[in-house]
């Protein structure tokens, strides 16, 4: 089997090698740098670790960014063989946001470019049936202002890739870092590292191999010795959330487009969020309650449409606004915390998806992603010698776990309180009295945790500046985008 090195992608003379150290924070541990408060020389130990991340997804490519920025060499494997513009609007709320003015100003500006922010719109839960609004989310906006944290935003997940990528290239010039349609098949551990077979017969070898392929990870599933490659197995290793998620993206020129930042209509027994894109789309997910293992429903639209008969207008007409062929569906599955099991185990580490994937009603699976990476990053770049790899990766582990199982486990809250609050409906002056002063409270609080972890600071003036050019930038691509579609029936 063909055996070669990873390719050294910093090829710096010794004198030329800079890496990063961000700047102490607010809530931060005091030895722990920003890589915008300056430079230093890297060791030429440093600049000689090769490390592999599987999978090329968000948190991958942001774990490279923050890695080659330290004057690491960095394979990323993606499976695909090239990245389509697939996907829906996510949120990277304030702590990600944070995260990414940390690592670059240039990567942050990029992002912003290809957002609409959360700023002066409304969220919050709403009745599924009447509409009206039950609670909202002020913190979104409150927090940010009051701990002088950047906005959170919404992007769509395929131009925040075609960002992070676009960051990645920028700052390793030697050549590309990312192979595509290259996947992991299995990985051995010995003296001299990490030998990683790929699924193509190539061998490949590398100091740290880091698992970032997502909730089914490969990585993991040896790491952990899991099979993950059926349905059965993954109900067998991950628990369901009782939902069937399904989702769409059609086209949809509501009166309230440019107000709302996302909602979610409960009703009895299901819930189903909305959230405004870019360019006159919605994304809305249905939560259907189901048993385990429902077959999947054929055709969908029809299902959802005898399932949300008597909701609300707004639920009514996305569904009826998105084609067949465009709604996605499958059981919504997570996994529990791995206090138990570390992430890391020798040379190899987890990261993202493959160790805490999250709820999506949190909207932190991608911020939760991007902390790895950074913090990832940051404690290795104190490496003296290889020998103090596997006693940092298990530092790593334990630096975030806490706060990752905190914020999977506020998600998970979140899908149960909602069970819970469903069959109270039918009495909403009862809801009224008895939540209304209490869960705004409760709110605040998750959000505020959510939101702790954050190196940079920004004035709330520039960071309602940015985010009015944000919307009025919004606001004419929206516009035009629907009138080119008017145009075009």
């Amino acid at each position: 089997m063909l055996k070669t090195r990873v390719a050294r992608h910093v090829k710096l003379d010794q004198n030329s090698r800079q890496c990063y150290q961000r700047s102490s924070g607010k809530g931060w541990p005091r030895d722990f740098k920003s890589p915008r408060a300056g430079v230093r020389a890297c060791t030429d130990m440093k600049a000689n670790v090769d490390i592999i991340i599987a999978g090329g997804g968000l948190g991958g490519l942001f774990a490279a960014i923050c890695l080659v920025q330290q004057g690491m060499n960095v394979t990323v494997l993606e499976r695909t063989k090239e990245y389509k513009p697939l996907g829906g609007p996510i949120q990277l709320a304030s702590n990600g946001m944070g995260v990414a003015h940390a690592i670059s100003d240039e990567l942050a500006k990029n992002i912003r470019a290809a957002s609409r922010p959360f700023w002066s719109t409304k969220s919050g839960i709403r009745d599924g049936i009447t509409s009206e609004w039950m609670f909202t989310f002020d913190a979104i906006t409150q927090i940010p202002c009051e701990d002088s944290l950047p906005f959170s935003i919404c992007i769509d997940r395929s131009d925040l890739q075609s960002v992070l990528l676009e960051e990645l290239n920028r700052v390793s010039t030697d050549r590309e870092v990312v192979r595509m349609g290259t996947a992991v098949s299995r990985y051995f551990e010995s003296d001299k590292g990490v030998e990683v077979f790929l699924e193509n017969g190539e061998t490949l070898s590398c100091d740290i191999l880091i698992g970032a392929d997502g909730i089914w990870s490969t990585v993991r599933s040896q790491m952990f010795d899991e099979v993950s490659s059926t349905v059965n197995d993954r109900f067998a290793i991950a628990s369901y959330t009782g939902f069937k998620l399904y989702s769409g993206l059609p086209i949809s020129n509501s009166s309230d487009y440019f107000d709302l930042g996302y909602s979610a209509f409960i009703g009895p027994d299901h819930y189903f969020v909305v959230c405004p894109d870019r360019f006159g789309r919605v994304q809305w997910y249905a939560f259907v309650k189901a048993l385990p293992r429902t077959p999947t429903s054929t055709p969908s639209k029809k299902t959802l449409t005898n399932t949300f008969k008597d909701w609300a207008p707004e639920v009514r007409n996305l569904i009826a606004a998105t084609d067949e062929g465009g709604i996605i569906q499958r059981d919504l599955l997570d996994r529990t915390p791995s206090i138990r099991k570390s992430w890391a185990k020798g040379n190899v580490v987890l990261l993202g998806d493959s160790c805490h994937a999250t709820m999506p009603n949190i909207g932190q699976g991608t911020g939760l992603a991007f902390e790895d990476g950074y913090m990832l990053a940051q404690m290795l770049s104190k490496l003296n010698s290889r020998s103090e790899i596997s006693e940092i990766l298990q530092r790593f582990y334990r630096r975030r776990i806490v706060r990752t199982a905190v914020v999977q486990g506020l998600g998970r809250l979140n899908s149960e309180a909602i069970k819970l609050l469903t069959p109270l409906l039918p009495v909403r002056p009862v809801v009224d009295f008895i939540l209304s002063p209490l869960l705004p409270a409760v709110f605040y609080l998750q959000f505020k945790y959510c939101y702790s972890f954050c190196p940079f600071r920004m004035d709330v003036h520039e960071s309602r500046r940015y985010a009015e050019e944000m919307k009025s930038r919004h606001m004419v691509e929206t516009l035009n985008a629907l009138t080119r579609v008017n145009d075009s029936l």
